[in-house]
């Protein structure tokens, strides 16, 4: 498999979620390979500093690439050669983004409705560095568009590193089941790996993945928030190694607690405490009140107010386990 990747198991690039504390984690747990957050090609090549905040990262999260989007040639141009001059291990090239304020200035998934523009864009990264290039796209913009596999077909010769495919429709956003048929065929097209994204949640799923489709490694993305663990499992199901047991209540909230210190040592107090509550939720989804710990978090203006909030969780997972109160009884998230 001619990826950088240590292993076959790629952290998927996440808007407002893959930051350096997210990719170090994941990297933790058995991530071979990760993606900074999605980045505007012209914020880059402008300078702007929130852009350009996306792209700080650590040695330790490598293998690391930069996944960037625009509908612009020259920007993509200028922002490849800048990303190569930061050091990345590669330029990711984002077909795939549903969101409306991306598509609605033709980028993202919309750059697959014109082909020769999406080329273009592919050819002008191409040409300015000599770090890999990879691409990452949805199936195509509406139900039952293949335009993917053509876009495969189109870039075979041109060097492209590898491809990611999520093979849902721009149509579908996230809903219903990806069509890993389509991921099988792409495999077929492809001269180069091929990444299948979509719908894995265990190491299960990734087996079947690879083993229906023939892909080269798989791409995790919504089933690792708030669940590094993920990929250690991923990782053992793939390599036929022993299942690891999976992390108790209390081991999920030191990590948790670990997590959220260091998501606001490195985003500073009033972005870290934000960005901190969404993962606090996903972290203890599913616990016994954790509907309660919900409420606090979400009122907490400071970050002593995170924490108290976490401890007081904790202290209450120590009785209900000490009292022997049966957890699926308990009030449960959903």
């Amino acid at each position: 498999m001619s990826l950088l990747a240590e292993n076959r198991i790629l952290a998927a690039p996440l808007a407002g979620i893959s930051n350096s504390v997210y990719r170090r984690w994941a990297r933790k747990f058995g991530a071979g390979m990760v993606f900074t957050e999605m980045a505007s090609a012209e914020g880059i090549r402008r300078n702007d500093s929130r852009t350009l905040d996306l792209l700080r990262f650590d040695e330790l999260e490598r293998p690391i690439f930069a996944q960037i989007f625009d509908d612009d040639h020259i920007a993509i141009r200028d922002a490849a050669k800048i990303i190569e001059e930061l050091g990345f291990d590669g330029v990711d090239l984002n077909f795939g983004c549903p969101a409306k304020k991306v598509v609605n200035k033709g980028a993202g998934s919309a750059i697959l409705r014109d082909m020769p523009r999406a080329l273009d864009i592919v050819e002008a990264a191409l040409k300015v560095v000599n770090i890999p290039v990879s691409v990452k796209m949805r199936s195509g913009w509406n139900e039952g568009d293949e335009t993917a596999i053509e876009m495969i077909e189109n870039i075979n010769s041109m060097g492209v590193a590898f491809v990611t495919l999520h093979p849902r429709s721009r149509e579908k956003f996230f809903k219903g089941k990806s069509d890993w048929s389509l991921i099988a065929k792409a495999v077929k097209t492809a001269e180069m790996p091929v990444v299948g994204n979509g719908d894995i949640e265990s190491g299960a799923d990734a087996v079947e993945m690879i083993e229906k489709t023939g892909c080269s490694a798989v791409m995790i993305g919504r089933a690792s928030m708030g669940n590094p663990w993920i990929f250690d499992e991923v990782s053992a199901a793939i390599e036929g190694r022993e299942m690891p047991e999976p992390p108790s209540n209390f081991e999920i909230i030191e990590v948790c607690r670990k997590y959220i210190r260091e998501l606001i040592e490195y985003h500073g107090e009033r972005n870290g405490t934000n960005l901190a509550k969404k993962q606090i939720v996903w972290f203890t989804s599913g616990m016994p009140n954790c509907k309660r710990l919900r409420t606090e978090v979400f009122s907490a203006k400071r970050k002593e107010q995170i924490f108290s909030a976490i401890d007081g969780f904790s202290k209450d997972l120590v009785e209900i386990e000490n009292i022997n109160i049966d957890e699926t009884k308990a009030v449960k998230c959903r």
